[in-house]
């Protein structure tokens, strides 16, 4: 019998019915809740970006058909249960079929308070289309819900053998935590191949029995500026089988002088798989996938009027291992056998330069160095105090921060809230911080301290820096008190590594140095880490070494490029902050 010929014989049987004088076995409502001994304890709103609070957790429901043809189903609401039971979303017509990619068809969208899920009941709506049988789902492992958390929930959606009491079931299929910024979701399951979706700008294959459990995870393509946008899965993927990508890239960001060909694939692990191209489209195969991105071992830099540029080759020896948990020695080495072809860009008129050379070789940092003599832009120190909570800031990302600048670097690290996306934050600064002349924090313990004067007038000059060591609070700054900004942590000190780093930790970190009259701004890649000391090579390496201070790490660590945020966090910071965690300020270049 089809389908569709079971739908209609329920409703024969009960015209029949009525038409012999006879009710239903069934009185009142057949989907009350109190037949399955529930109850609605609160009802949840829907997700406001805007509005939310970090103090709730963030659930969307989503449903996914086993079989290209199922027919709409009518849902008056999803209760999510634990202690209590919680409604989320509003009555629909759902059509959740199979189209082999994996994405489901989201019901709601909905914030609730943190807790435990340990069952689920879709409750029919028959008005609206099919009735699914009316039963508790209840969970092998319950679903934690956080506060300040994005949970995502698959609900399988299938056609049942004809003897069962309803032709379409819901059981459960899968949940994950997933960062505020993932734009795409996909639900894996081991029985059937999953492919994802042809002709796009990304593709994604996987094979049946890739995996013992279904899997829920989501993927987001990020332009970073490079040639070919970065790939960020959470949670990683971890198959029996590798799984097939394919992702377009954009020809006109290579290098001068540079083909696809000198390129290759970056894992999250540091590995690189073998890839091929056909037109513009890149194909990789991985069996783990968390990240991947496009990377060059040619020297390359790009002018902050966005040329590009291979710089020639060189046969550069690799010098001594210095006292780090890593040889930091081929970063180093480059930059001091480049500082010439550095001045010259300076000396034809640009005034801010990235460095390739460093990020993918131990410390693995994004380096941007700024001619201080230009005229033409200066430092900001830039912050949005709160107008609700008087002597606290705003925390923004590294994006809002720098709008407007060429480059932007976070700054140093603040006490208050947490920096999540699924709210405003504030804060105060911890460490000294003086903005546009404006005292924001002075500090009375000791710190390495960079100063900068107000540029001159109708900017008749550049921009004038100091390094300075002490208590602020007793500290003269002179002229160079216009922005201030301090660091419990100095890199380069007195004309050297300072000695007392921690040179075994390792941890994403943003650094400032100042020398040469050249300012360079340095900040950890989406997965690279490095200790305190380490930074020390890139300072040596290019002879800035007036003074240099540790800046905010971890998921704090970030900066912007030409208006690109070219590091987004990576691993566990990104499942927890998405791209980028809210900040209290940054230091910019506009």
């Amino acid at each position: 019998m089809s389908l569709s010929s079971r739908l209609v014989l329920p409703l024969l049987s009960l015209t029949a019915l009525l038409s012999c004088g006879r009710s239903p076995e069934v009185q009142g409502d057949p989907y009350d809740l109190a037949l399955l001994n529930e109850q609605v304890g609160s009802v949840a709103a829907p997700y406001d970006a805007v509005k939310g609070t970090a103090a709730q957790g963030r659930v969307r429901v989503s449903f996914l058909g086993d079989a290209p043809d199922l027919p709409a189903i009518g849902v008056r609401q999803v209760l999510l249960c634990g202690t209590a039971c919680t409604t989320a979303g509003s009555a629909a017509s759902v059509t959740a079929t199979d189209d082999g990619s994996g994405r489901g068809v989201m019901f709601s969208d909905v914030a609730v308070v943190p807790g435990e899920i340990d069952r689920i009941i879709v409750q029919p709506d028959p008005k609206l289309g099919q009735a699914v049988a009316f039963k508790t789902i209840r969970l092998s492992q319950p679903i934690v819900v956080e506060a300040g958390e994005r949970k995502e929930i698959f609900l399988s959606l299938k056609a049942v053998p004809e003897n069962a009491s309803s032709p379409m079931e819901v059981s459960f299929l899968g949940a994950a935590s997933l960062p505020a910024s993932s734009t795409t979701v996909m639900a894996y399951r081991p029985d059937r191949a999953t492919a994802w979706p042809a002709g796009e700008a990304m593709g994604l294959a996987m094979a049946a029995g890739g995996s013992t459990d279904a899997q829920v995870f989501g993927l987001e393509l990020q332009d970073t500026g490079g040639v070919m946008p970065r790939l960020a899965v959470w949670p990683s993927m971890k198959m029996n089988a590798p799984m097939k990508v394919s992702v377009n890239i954009d020809d006109k960001r290579l290098a001068q002088d540079l083909t696809a060909a000198d390129y290759r694939v970056q894992l999250a692990d540091g590995s690189s798989p073998k890839m091929t191209m056909k037109g513009n489209t890149l194909t990789f195969e991985a069996a783990n996938l968390e990240s991947a991105q496009l990377v060059t071992d040619r020297s390359v830099v790009e002018t902050s009027d966005g040329q590009r540029i291979a710089l020639p080759v060189q046969n550069i020896p690799l010098g001594a291992q210095q006292l780090s948990a890593q040889n930091t020695s081929t970063c180093k080495n480059r930059l001091i056998s480049r500082r010439a072809e550095y001045e010259q860009f300076f000396t034809n008129g640009t005034d801010a330069l990235r460095i390739f050379d460093c990020e993918s070789v131990a410390p693995y940092v994004h380096i941007v160095l700024i001619n201080r003599a230009n005229r033409s832009r200066t430092v900001e120190l830039p912050v949005t105090p709160s107008v609700d909570y008087p002597g606290k800031y705003v925390l923004r990302p590294i994006t809002s921060h720098a709008t407007g600048a060429a480059v932007a670097i976070n700054g140093f690290t603040w006490s208050g809230d947490k920096g999540t996306a699924y709210s405003t934050g504030y804060g105060t600064p911890l460490g000294t911080l003086i903005t546009a002349g404006t005292v924001r924090k002075t500090n009375s313990s000791t710190e390495a301290i960079l100063g900068f004067e107000r540029q001159a007038a109708g900017q008749a000059s550049g921009t004038s820096a100091e390094f300075f060591v002490g208590a602020s609070s007793s500290l003269n700054f002179g002229t160079h008190n216009y922005n201030v900004i301090g660091s419990t942590t100095s890199v380069i000190r007195s004309g050297a590594c300072n000695p007392n780093q921690d040179a075994s930790t390792l941890e994403r970190w943003s650094a400032v140095g100042i020398g040469l009259n050249r300012m360079a701004l340095v900040s950890s890649t989406s997965s690279g880490t490095s200790t305190s000391r380490d930074l020390c090579s890139v300072f040596e390496g290019l002879g800035y070494l007036n003074g240099a201070i540790r800046l905010d790490g971890g998921p704090s660590a970030a900066m912007t490029w030409n208006g690109q945020h070219i590091n987004p966090l990576g691993g566990m910071s990104y499942g927890v902050f998405g791209n980028a965690r809210n900040i209290l300020n940054a230091l910019v270049w506009k």
